[in-house]
């Protein structure tokens, strides 16, 4: 996994997961480092922007949701 974007809103990150992975190891074989998991399913993490810890945020299934970048939080 990848992650390298998220968005902030007034109140709240959001994280994503995706099912798109990179594996560097992969351009050492000629091949992209970029991938799909095709049996994770890709989720959104919410958490409070001032939370105390990761036990308020929550984690939303979205099957099939891959957005590349955060547009417009």
């Amino acid at each position: 996994m990848s992650i390298h974007d998220f968005a902030v809103t007034e109140k709240y990150a959001v994280i994503p997961d995706m099912q798109i992975v990179l594996d560097p190891w992969l351009i050492v074989r000629g091949r992209s480092p970029v991938g799909v998991d095709r049996e994770k399913v890709a989720r959104l993490g919410v958490i409070p922007k001032y939370a105390e810890d990761e036990a308020e945020s929550v984690w939303i299934e979205a099957a099939g949701f891959n957005q590349l970048h955060c547009v417009n939080a």
